[in-house]
């Protein structure tokens, strides 16, 4: 064979041999780059919110005296939903517009969780609109709409007749006046002024007029207050 051919491919050989452990490396390097994005990759979870609307709740305090307290609180209410199974702590901004699409507040809050949030509200009769904008700690925007008008609704509620304190001198205090509170819960009755009195839930509350009514009613006294 002639000189020239064997040393052709002496010198070919010996390129492949130097070039093969190059393309492995580059193709395990492609590889691994694929993998790590693949498994510590992956896209922002996809935040929703809807129903967003001012709700005024309007509540009737009804005392054993016959007269009524009515309050009103405000609240900015939504709901919040997500296409991921996890859920992290994301700030949420809402900028609020009057009638002529002018800013007049922007709300900063905390969501958490799926579902209902109530805020807090005030200044609420000149909020005709409002953006919402949702974020993680990294500044990525979960979720941004663009403005859109506020529902106005109203929720009315009454609660049980509870008892109004009133002021009384020691010299026309009997026990004719007497007016204590019963728990049906724990079957105690107590002083009004009494810490565990005041922590009777409205629902389970009785009231009695002199401790021989309680008593006879299967009630024992608080050893608190001893009333």
């Amino acid at each position: 064979m002639n000189k020239k051919v064997i040393l052709l491919l002496i010198v070919c050989i010996s390129a492949l041999i130097c070039i093969s452990p190059i393309m492995a490396a580059e193709n395990s390097l492609v590889e691994y780059s694929l993998f790590d994005l693949n498994i510590f990759g992956g896209d922002a979870p996809s935040l929703d919110v809807e129903k967003l609307q001012i709700q005024k709740v309007k509540k009737t305090h009804t005392y054993s005296n016959g007269n009524t307290k009515k309050t009103t609180k405000t609240y900015l209410k939504f709901n919040v939903t997500s296409d991921s199974d996890s859920f992290g702590n994301y700030s949420i901004k809402i900028k609020c517009y009057d009638k002529n699409k002018k800013k007049i507040k922007t709300i900063h809050s905390y969501v958490d969780h799926e579902g209902s949030y109530k805020i807090p509200l005030t200044g609420a009769e000149k909020i005709k609109s409002a953006k919402v904008t949702i974020s993680d700690d990294s500044n990525n925007v979960l979720f941004n709409n663009s403005t859109s008008k506020v529902k106005v609704s109203e929720k009315v509620t009454k609660d049980k007749p509870v008892v109004k304190k009133k002021s009384t001198s020691s010299s026309s205090k009997s026990s004719s006046s007497v007016t204590l509170w019963g728990s049906s819960k724990s079957g105690k009755f107590h002083k009004p002024s009494c810490e565990w009195g005041q922590k009777i839930h409205s629902n389970n509350k009785v009231v009695f007029h002199s401790r021989s009514e309680a008593l006879n009613a299967g009630y024992q006294p608080c050893q608190v207050c001893s009333p």
